[in-house]
């Protein structure tokens, strides 16, 4: 089977709704075991969604096997910048400079919680890629996926 499986983003942040997601993984495990998942989300929600979303079941956790029994097996958080500055002009969180401080404690705890966590920034050209790489890893996030960038017409 050829599925590239299940993607919960959008124009909202997906773990605003985190007990429909619950919900919909668990129907989705009953009726079609094995779907491949992730979350792409932009980390800015307080810790207690981190741990609510860990304690779930409904992602894998350290060396589990998503593969075998449908569990969300990524969560990939936006960190777009490597200082709290940036962060703040950049994605402009409606918590303001705490924005930064937020996204940076949620991919620790997803990474710590055994999540596997991969950030991603836009290459845009005041963000310094290799320093947002750096932070990110030190998170303990897999990797970060870099997007391109596309200034505004």
């Amino acid at each position: 089977e050829n599925d590239a499986g299940i993607t919960f983003a959008g124009d909202g942040e997906p773990l605003l709704a985190l007990e429909t997601l619950v919900e919909t993984v668990e129907l989705l495990r009953v009726r079609r075991n094995g779907l491949p998942m992730r979350i792409v989300t932009s980390g800015l929600v307080g810790p207690e969604i981190a741990e609510r979303l860990m304690g779930s079941g409904a992602v894998a956790l350290g060396d589990e096997d998503a593969r075998r029994e449908t569990r969300i097996a990524s969560v990939s958080v936006a960190l777009n910048a490597d200082s709290p500055n940036l962060y703040q002009r950049l994605v402009g969180p409606p918590n303001g400079a705490a924005g930064f401080g937020q996204v940076c404690g949620f991919i620790s705890a997803l990474a710590e919680g055994g999540v596997a966590v991969e950030c991603t920034c836009v290459e845009h050209p005041d963000v310094d890629v290799a320093a947002t790489r750096r932070l990110a890893l030190a998170l303990g996030a897999r990797d970060l996926r870099v997007r391109p960038y596309f200034a505004a017409s």
